[in-house]
């Protein structure tokens, strides 16, 4: 049976159309999904930036906020590898010597930043911190161990700070600029004014905190919604965060990072540090009082959910390319049904069962679409192997950048090959042919041979 099927499938060209339609419609579907999941992955890695495995704020108290309380009882848990804290302070930004236009949509994103004290030593434990320094393009820190400081050339230095490169290359770069610390030519001064930690009653004087910085450098930022209104500095000390803009009745920290030990899950982790806490008569976060214990998945859960619900969409639309390879499968093995009225009918008159012309039918959409899978997998396998290849090609021949630098954050064709996922696409694929056998084979089985013999 199955040599019969053969026969029928490739004596006739033509019958190759519909295998040629199953391996395209599937090479599309496997390469776009592959390209998705490499967008997705960089998205993620992208919107992940500073965040660690888990962020704790904690809860509010009457006093403030100390780090020592936390430090001890965090990286005294097995579960938790490295702990850092983060001062957090939200500021309107301005220079010296520039006008904000409030017209401008640059200057408008300028307006309000985010000043997060670091300690540089223990960022680097729990994140990439080391790693954005290095790569940074416009002006990266002479010595990555102390990012914030100045050129000792500076005459009456100010607090040093870090902004990105994305940020950097909105600020307006002048003859009165500062000298970085690397010697390049600089920025203008910073002017940062903050609220205080605790707002006045509404009977006392509002007083703004604000204070004067110089841009020691800057970091490279893989979130660049993020990165644009996000600046970093010393967390504690005369050129920090606390002494410069918040003062004494401030917390010395707002969120703490946590980087989980190998092979920690985060539930197990959060529920470890909640029992730490209630031991050591800290406030739990979440309750009343405020705070949060969450993963970067977490925090970041409505844009995650976005993209991959675009993931889920593309897919989707794409499908329909095998689904009309499928109806061109159909097609074709309906067409070989009345062309092969009167060899079904010699077959029948043979002794062929119904069931057996019915498989005999099925065989051949079996190796159809067996066929058609086969060289869509692999042919989609290969292209994703050998993408920069092919991206080479198209650029030296035709011209085409199909990911230009110049407007994605990305290099190359991202792509991610998920061999279960693209397995179970294929399989699917497959199935769809041996469904849209079914008429046909049925048909075929219907068939009266004394009607097929007469047939001309």
């Amino acid at each position: 049976m199955l040599r019969l099927a053969l026969a029928y499938l490739f004596r006739r060209p033509v019958q190759l159309l519909a295998v040629f339609g199953v391996a395209i419609g599937l090479l599309a579907l496997l390469v776009v999904t592959s390209v998705m999941n490499g967008l997705i992955q960089h998205d993620r890695d992208s919107v992940r930036g500073p965040l660690a495995d888990l962020m704790l704020v904690p809860a509010v108290e009457e006093s403030p906020a100390q780090w020592l309380d936390y430090e001890n009882l965090l990286e005294s848990l097995p579960e938790i590898e490295a702990a850092a804290p983060h001062l957090v302070a939200y500021a309107v930004l301005g220079m010296q010597g520039a006008e904000m236009r409030m017209s401008s949509t640059g200057s408008t994103d300028l307006n309000g930043v985010q000043i997060v004290g670091i300690d540089s030593a223990a960022e680097a434990r729990v994140s990439e911190w080391l790693e954005s320094l290095d790569f940074a393009q416009r002006a990266p820190v002479d010595d990555t161990r102390a990012p914030f400081a100045l050129s000792s050339d500076i005459d009456f230095p100010r607090p040093g700070v870090l902004v990105s490169d994305q940020l950097s290359q909105i600020l307006p770069i002048g003859a009165n600029s500062v000298p970085l610390a690397n010697g390049q030519s600089g920025y203008l001064p910073l002017q940062l004014g903050a609220l205080p930690p605790l707002l006045p009653a509404a009977d006392q004087e509002f007083r703004p905190h604000n204070a004067e910085f110089f841009v020691a450098g800057t970091y490279h930022g893989s979130d660049y919604q993020m990165s644009l209104d996000r600046i970093y500095m010393q967390r504690m000390g005369r050129d920090g965060l606390h002494y410069n803009l918040l003062g004494k009745g401030a917390p010395d920290f707002t969120e703490a990072l946590l980087k989980l030990a190998p092979g920690v899950s985060s539930d197990s982790a959060k529920s470890a540090i909640f029992k730490a806490l209630a031991a050591a008569d800290l406030p739990k976060p979440g309750g009343p009082s405020g705070g949060s214990l969450e993963t970067w998945q977490e925090r970041r859960a409505l844009y995650l959910g976005a993209i991959e619900n675009e993931r889920r969409i593309t897919g989707l639309i794409m499908s329909f390319i095998v689904l009309v390879a499928a109806f061109g499968l159909f097609t074709t093995l309906s067409s070989l049904v009345r062309e092969k009225i009167r060899d079904l009918g010699v077959l029948a008159a043979l002794g062929f069962s119904p069931l057996h012309r019915a498989g005999l039918l099925m065989a051949t959409g079996a190796v159809a679409s067996f066929l058609g899978v086969s060289l869509g997998y692999f042919g989609a396998h290969s292209l994703i192997q050998h993408r920069q290849a092919v991206e080479l090609f198209l650029q030296e021949h035709f011209d085409l950048t199909l990911f230009d630098s110049s407007i994605y954050v990305i290099q190359g064709i991202p792509a991610r090959w998920d061999s279960s996922e693209t397995a179970s696409l294929a399989l699917g694929a497959f199935a769809l042919g041996i469904l849209f056998t079914l008429a046909p084979a049925i048909r075929a089985a219907r068939l009266s041979p004394v009607e097929a013999l007469r047939y001309e």
